[in-house]
Formats: C-alpha cells, sequence, structure tokens
C-alpha cells in the first residue's frame, strides 16, 4: 500500500499536469500534415503535424515541461478544443520528487481527470506498480497495485492490492483484496483495509506454526483490518491437528483523532472458541475441563469533554489453562478473571465513581461489587493555617460466591456503608524536614457478617504522623570515560506511624471485599487507604525505610542515577493477640555506572535473617542503535518454589536485518523452558517481518516447538 509520501506526489501529478494543459493548449498554425515547430513554450520533439483539421497536434518522440513537471512519450497529443492530454509509449512523468514510467496516460485539466495506465513508480527499497492510476478531483483510485520490494520480480516479495482508493474530503484511504505475496504465491488474505489520511498506523498480521504435546501440530494467525476511521475489525482462526479449529472475534475502536466527537473510546476485545477434541488433563483445581473451551479479553477506557472517564476489563476464560494450552502469548497480559467498570466524574471539588466487580469464571472465588457508589474528597485546604482536610464515603452492595468444588457456605452477601474523614498538616523545618500528622476517623457497616450473623459495624479511630529528612552532598568529581560530570547524594529518610484504636473489631467475623494477593508489595498504611475495613486488625502500625541516590549530569543524556538504593520495612502490633510483628524488608538496588549498562536488584528478606524469599536480579547492556541483551535470575522461595535465568538479545546486523534471541533456564529441573531465535527484516519504509523458532518445554503437558511469523504492513 503507498505510504504519506506516494500519495502526496501522486497529487503533485494531478496539479502540475493539469496546469501544463491549462497553461499550453496551442491553436492551429498550420494544416493537417508535417508542421514546422509550433510555438508552444517547453514543447519539443522530433516531427510535428496536425490531425482533425488543425484542432490536435501530434509531437513524435516529444517531450513537454512546465511548472517543474516533466513528460515524455513517442506519442504526445494536444487537443486544442478541450485542452485533453495524451501521451503514448515509453510514458515518463517525473518531478524533483517523483518519477511515473506507463504506457499511456491522459490529463483531462477541464474535469480535474487524469488517467494512467501500466505504470510504475517508487524508489528504491520501494517499487509500486498498477495496472491503473486514476486522479479526479483529488481523489485517487489505483487498480492492480503491487508494492514491491527492491526492483519488482516474478520471485520477490509483493503486496498484490485488487484495488486502493483515496477519498480527498473524507481523508480515507482503502484497500480491497489485499494478498502479501512471496514468489507470486499468496500467504495471507485481507478483503478490505482502511484508514484514515496518512497517519501512522500499524497493521499487524501474526502467524505462528509448531507443534505442542496434547494439542499436535497447529497453526495460529490473527488479523485485524480497519473499516471505518476508527473500528478495526479482524478474526482469531487456529487450526491445532489434536484439539480442531479455534475461532473468535478480534475488535478495536479508537476515535481520539475524531475531531468532531465529545467523548473519545479506546478499547478492543477478542475472543476464541474451540471444541477440544484432544486429551483432556487436570487442571491446577483438580478438575477435568469441559470440551468447550473458550476465552475473551478485553479493555475500555473513555473521556468525555467535562471530565468525566470510564475504564473497565474483562478477562474470563472456561477452565484456567485455556491461555496456556492455546493462546501462551497473553499470558504477560491477563490477570485473574474478572470484569471491572468504573465511571469517574469530578464533583464538588472531590471524585464521584461507580465501579463494578464481577465474577468471571467458575473455578475461584471473586468477590463482587455489585455495584459501589463512591465520593472521595482529594486533600484540599481547610481555612488558611495549612490544615487540610480529605474523606469519602462510600456504598456498595458486596456478593462472593464458590468455585465449582467449594462448599456451599462460603458464599456471603451484604450491603456495605464505608465512611472516612480525616484531617492534616504539614510542617517544615528549612529545606531538610518535613512532618504531618494525621488524625481520622472511619466508620463501616455490614447489612449482613459471616456465618449467617446479622448487622455488623466497626469504627476505627487513626493518629499519626509521616516524617521525611532530607540530607544532600555534591562534588565535583568529573570521569569522561564513564560520562561522569559531578555527583550528587541524596538521602531520604522516612518513618510512617499509626496508631488505629478499634481495629479488633469484627475479627473473623466480618466479610473481606479486598484481600491482598501480592506478597511483594506492603500493604497501604493510612487508614484512607485501605480497601477493606474489615481487613484491619493492626492496633499500631509502622514503615521505616530510606531512599538513596547518587546521580550525576550527562552530557548527552542529562541528569542520570549512577545508584538508587531503597529499603524498607513495616511493623504491626495485632489487636488480638497484642503481639508485634515484623514484615520482611524489601530492598531496591540499580546501578548505571555508563549510559550502556544499567545493573538492578530487587530482594524480599526475612527479618531475621536467612535466604531471600523472593530475588529478581538483571543486567542490561544497551549499544544504542547497533545492540542490546539482558541477562537476568528469578529466585522464589515462599509460596512456590522457583529459580529462574533468562538472556534476551537484539543485534543490528545492517540497515535491513536484526537478529533475535530469548533463553529461558529453569535451575530447579535444569532445562531450558523457552528458546526463541528469529530475524526482523525491514522492508523499505512499509514493512516489518519477523520470523524465527520457538521451543518451549513444560512439566505441564504443554510443550511445544514452532515458527512463527508477523508482518507487521503499512508502517509509514
Amino acid at each position: 500500500m503507498p505510504g504519506r509520501r506516494f500519495w502526496i506526489l501522486a497529487a503533485s501529478v494531478g496539479l502540475t499536469l493539469s496546469g501544463v494543459a491549462a497553461e499550453s493548449a496551442p491553436a492551429p498554425v498550420a494544416p493537417a500534415g508535417q508542421a514546422a515547430k509550433p510555438d508552444v513554450p517547453g514543447l519539443s520533439g522530433q516531427s510535428f503535424s496536425y490531425e482533425e483539421n488543425g484542432k490536435v497536434l501530434v509531437a513524435v518522440n516529444a517531450s513537454f515541461s512546465s511548472n517543474g513537471a516533466f513528460l515524455s512519450a513517442k506519442l504526445i497529443k494536444l487537443d486544442t478544443r478541450t485542452g485533453l492530454i495524451t501521451a503514448e509509449g515509453d510514458v515518463v512523468y517525473a518531478t524533483p520528487n517523483l518519477r511515473i514510467l506507463g504506457e499511456k496516460a491522459q490529463l483531462d485539466p477541464k474535469n480535474d481527470l487524469i488517467v494512467a495506465t501500466k505504470v510504475r513508480f517508487g524508489r528504491n527499497p520501494v517499487y509500486l506498480t498498477a495496472d491503473e492510476l486514476r486522479i479526479e478531483k483529488g481523489d485517487k483510485t489505483i487498480k492492480g497495485l503491487r508494492m514491491w520490494h527492491n526492483e519488482p520480480s516474478a520471485a520477490g516479495m509483493s503486496l498484490n492490492v485488487g484495488s486502493a482508493r483515496y477519498t480527498e474530503k473524507e481523508d480515507w484511504l482503502a484497500l480491497r483484496d489485499v494478498r502479501p505475496q512471496l514468489a507470486g504465491l499468496p500467504f495471507f488474505y485481507i478483503p478490505y483495509y482502511g484508514q484514515e489520511g496518512y497517519q501512522d498506523i500499524p497493521y499487524e498480521v501474526y502467524l505462528n506454526m509448531g507443534s505442542k504435546d496434547r494439542q499436535g501440530t497447529y497453526l495460529r494467525t490473527t488479523t485485524l483490518a480497519r473499516q471505518t476511521p476508527s473500528l478495526w475489525v479482524g478474526a482469531l482462526l487456529d487450526y491445532y491437528s489434536k484439539s480442531g479449529f479455534l475461532v473468535g472475534p478480534y475488535l478495536k475502536y479508537d476515535n481520539a483523532k475524531d475531531k468532531q466527537a465529545t467523548t473519545h473510546w479506546k478499547g478492543f476485545f477478542q475472543a476464541g472458541y474451540i471444541s477440544d477434541h484432544g486429551d483432556l488433563l487436570a487442571d491446577s483445581f483438580g478438575r477435568t475441563p469441559g470440551r468447550t473451551r473458550a476465552f475473551e479479553y478485553g479493555e475500555i477506557n473513555g473521556r468525555t469533554a467535562d471530565g468525566v472517564q470510564v475504564a473497565g476489563q474483562l478477562f474470563a476464560t472456561s477452565d484456567p489453562d485455556f491461555v496456556r494450552d492455546f493462546r501462551p502469548n497473553l499470558s504477560d497480559r491477563t490477570g485473574t478473571p474478572q470484569l471491572n467498570l468504573e465511571v469517574t466524574k469530578p464533583w464538588n471539588g472531590g471524585l464521584l465513581s461507580a465501579n463494578i466487580v464481577a465474577k468471571a469464571d467458575n473455578y475461584q472465588e471473586v468477590a463482587q461489587k455489585l455495584p459501589e457508589v463512591r465520593f472521595d474528597l482529594t486533600e484540599t485546604a481547610l481555612g488558611d493555617q495549612g490544615l487540610r482536610q480529605r474523606g469519602f464515603a462510600a456504598l456498595s452492595y458486596l456478593n462472593e460466591q464458590p468455585a465449582a468444588l467449594a462448599s456451599p457456605t462460603n458464599a456471603w452477601s451484604t450491603a456495605r456503608l464505608d465512611v472516612y474523614y480525616g484531617l492534616a498538616r504539614t510542617f517544615t523545618a528549612g529545606d531538610w524536614l518535613t512532618f504531618k500528622p494525621v488524625v481520622g476517623a472511619r466508620a463501616t457497616d455490614w447489612s449482613s457478617a459471616l456465618n449467617g450473623l446479622g448487622n455488623r459495624s466497626k469504627v476505627m479511630g487513626q493518629v499519626g504522623f509521616d516524617l521525611e529528612g532530607l540530607a544532600t552532598g555534591s562534588w565535583d568529581l568529573v570521569a569522561k570515560k564513564w560520562s561522569i560530570d559531578g555527583m550528587r547524594h541524596t538521602l531520604r529518610p522516612v518513618l510512617q506511624y499509626r496508631y488505629l484504636p478499634g481495629a479488633e473489631q469484627g475479627y473473623g467475623e466480618l466479610p473481606m471485599s479486598d484481600a491482598a494477593v501480592a506478597l511483594s508489595t506492603f500493604r497501604e498504611l493510612d487508614l484512607a487507604d485501605r480497601p477493606d475495613a474489615a481487613s484491619v486488625n493492626a492496633r499500631q502500625a509502622a514503615r521505616f525505610g530510606f531512599r538513596n541516590t547518587l546521580a550525576t549530569r550527562d552530557t548527552e543524556n542529562g541528569t542520570r542515577d549512577l545508584l538508587r538504593f531503597d529499603v524498607f520495612t513495616n511493623w504491626e502490633q495485632d489487636a488480638v493477640t497484642g503481639t508485634g510483628n515484623k514484615s520482611d524488608v524489601q530492598a531496591h538496588l540499580s546501578l548505571t555506572p555508563a549510559p550502556w549498562v544499567s545493573i538492578d536488584s530487587y530482594q524480599r528478606l526475612p527479618n531475621g535473617g536467612g535466604a531471600a524469599y523472593e530475588s529478581l536480579n538483571s543486567i542490561s547492556f544497551n549499544s544504542g542503535d547497533f545492540w542490546k541483551a539482558s541477562f537476568g535470575w528469578y529466585q522464589l522461595r515462599q509460596a512456590e518454589a522457583a529459580n529462574q535465568l533468562w538472556i534476551t538479545g537484539e543485534i543490528r546486523l545492517n540497515s535491513v536485518y536484526s537478529g533475535v534471541l530469548a533463553v529461558n533456564y529453569d535451575a530447579l529441573t535444569h532445562q531450558s523452558i523457552y528458546q526463541s531465535i528469529g530475524l526482523v527484516q525491514r522492508i523499505g519504509n512499509s514493512w516489518e517481518m519477523e520470523y524465527g523458532f520457538q521451543k518451549r518445554v513444560s512439566t505441564y503437558g504443554d510443550s511445544a516447538l514452532g515458527f512463527h511469523l508477523r508482518a507487521r504492513l503499512f508502517k509509514f
């Protein structure tokens, strides 16, 4: 498909040649037959004659130049009655930016029309050929368009387009019957593609083929075609020799460029359905999935002119192993199966919101909000003495249904009213200390507690402070080899404390709608930030840590952090037992000794010493445009043991080709569980092809060996 440059130049063909015809229509000067060279500026030729009683000037082996454009052909005819220009045989049209070759061209300036047949245009490394190029009043239509990599060749790679049309008024470019071809053989078919103007809108065709232990030999495909300026429509179509066909829709909508729209929406939805004829193994919950298996995944975001925002996500699977078995490339983008939708509107100095959380599977318990309506009073000034206020009020209906194999007694539902109001004031001592005392209260009422208990209420207070210090030092140290020009050290110690009277109320009786799911993060400390009052059971809580930063000036990259070292730990006093509880120690270290290398390490350590519960480390190198590589390892000694290493790399071989590599190694099983090696080919400014091999080894029965091809077409 021609890109922005082609259409701009194609438009210049029409404008320039129309000007040529309008300015140079000659008057007859001799009867039909051989004639001397007529007095037409810019016209030259081997011989001249007239036809139709001197109304049509005929020039043989002629050329014609005007207004910076050049036209040559074996035969050029100028009709003085209509201004029509006809060029036949080895037609060449050229401007400083464009050169078109063709068999025949007709220019009708009165009707603002240009028609050229059997044309060739473009420049190395991308050439285009077409059966017909038609430009009428700014609208361009091309039939039989083919885009070639390097010179047109029957054995080469090309993009075959049945017809292409650009409508100037709507600023819309449409292609029909699109077929990428290699050596004349099509390997894909797109019935329709469209886009708005000449914006950079990548178009992806994804192919992946290989073999899996349980699904057999497979071919995965994903495609998406634009139908309107805001809507893309496509499909997922896979074939597995043991499992069968997987099909599903793929939709995307984005009207961000629509200047007339008062609400801007952006979202996508894709789904896959299969009647699995292969071997079915028990999933991670000990159940055997049904033959009909499916997944749905989508997101939506919207914003109105007056600030109303909409955000939602849907992820649902028929069984927990569907993504692993059929679409493993989604595993790093999807999470817990749920339907979430939130609408937020600025209101009375705060935010008014409505939120829905719904269960989207049948194999795990999810606390549903059906719905929750909430008003948040963001921190605002109260008076002119530095006092600031903050609060919220939320009303929700909560419901939790057990998983299919769980006991029905686990189900619960309740209405909940949750209110908080607090005050704070910040005191500063120069620029080295900030002290912020806070006070507040939270009251929560549940219409029904657990185990059939009735109405329950919980009222908690909050008294505490946030303390942060600042110490800095600077040195005039210069090391040009490491791009260091001066150093600055910043130390920020942080201490937070909260006393929470009433936290012990309702212990073990109150349903929780928000439970901690990540071991690697601390819970919020402030009572106003706790998502669920039922989960608060510590009478006292504190957090201590410090942030360390060593930075330098870089003549090319600006300020650069040479070292960043953060350490934090929590302490809580259980309100029921009265015992203290020290949390893990979380430490994060990052080093950038030079712009081309970075080292990163995260550690979650037991608060009494010993080996890290969790460790994530990486070393990355980046030479700029030539190559980049990273090496890392991950260890987990809590909840589930894990010890994996990985290597990724990319090297640019030349302006066209780049090599890519990825390897994952499991140190517990002593085997490489994932390997991928590939080649990325850039074809002019229009195509990017990535192809390579992948090998995946797993103890879950989804080992696979495959080949993937991703064609990113129409990049301008």
